[in-house]
């Protein structure tokens, strides 16, 4: 199984009457740095991700702003000017010693607009979009406000066996996509605890056609072959 790249696609559309031509835009950011992004004070992601990208039927000064949850003193917002029909990519770097959304790649493309049906709503979540893939795992997908109350009781945990134990026990009775996972795992240090939530979590994956991504988050190349063989193991050959 190919590992796939570390891209969340989130596509938010945000109509406006005004408006004309699509754009597609894509942000990275440094593992450490992952992050929640706001655009026109419109929240884009629910879970911190390190990459993601996203259709705007938007042009002109855009205000993009973005969270940090494992360093909130990094928050910043900037205006980005956004052409029309334009796929561009941004980087979250730092510039002059304050981080900034650096411009990576710009092109123009040809994106085909649907007009939105009178008495539907034009306004696509990035929520639902995903509840819309065809997925062969579990489902529904755990409540948010419940995995963001283990998360916080995980921060308050000094003990790294203890976050791992509170984590994995969700895991077991919980569906989770493969984004949650990877952001528990980074609340761990040690490979061997990440293997183990692994464990702990492969049969309640909504997504686990996406799970050996996960392998990236791994160091060492022994690791990354355990986890080819915790995600591939229960597979027909």
């Amino acid at each position: 199984m190919r590992i796939l790249p570390f891209i969340i696609l989130f596509t938010c559309c945000l109509f406006n009457k005004s408006l004309q031509a699509q754009c597609r835009i894509s942000v990275d950011a440094p593992d450490t740095l992952a992050f929640l992004i706001s655009i026109n004070d419109v929240p884009i992601n629910t879970y911190p991700v390190v990459s993601l990208e996203l259709n705007l039927n938007t042009s002109g000064k855009t205000n993009f702003k973005a969270e940090f949850p494992e360093h909130p003193m990094l928050n910043f917002s900037q205006v980005i000017t956004i052409k029309k029909g334009a796929a561009v990519s941004y980087s979250i770097d730092r510039s002059k010693g304050a981080l900034k959304f650096i411009l990576t790649s710009e092109s123009l493309q040809a994106v085909a607009e649907q007009p939105a049906q009178e008495g539907v709503s034009s306004e696509i979540t990035a929520d639902t979009l995903q509840q819309q893939q065809v997925h062969n795992g579990c489902f529904p997908i755990t409540d948010d406000s419940a995995y963001q109350d283990m998360i916080a009781a995980c921060d308050e945990q000094h003990f790294e066996a203890k976050k791992l134990s509170l984590m994995a026990e969700f895991a077991g009775r919980s569906c989770l996509r493969t984004d949650h996972l990877r952001y528990m795992m980074s609340k761990l240090s040690q490979e061997d605890n990440k293997l183990a939530l692994l464990i702990a979590a492969k049969d309640h994956i909504y997504d686990p056609e996406r799970l050996l991504e996960v392998s990236a988050d791994f160091f060492l190349a022994r690791n990354k072959a355990k986890v080819a063989e915790i995600v591939d193991g229960d597979r027909e050959p």
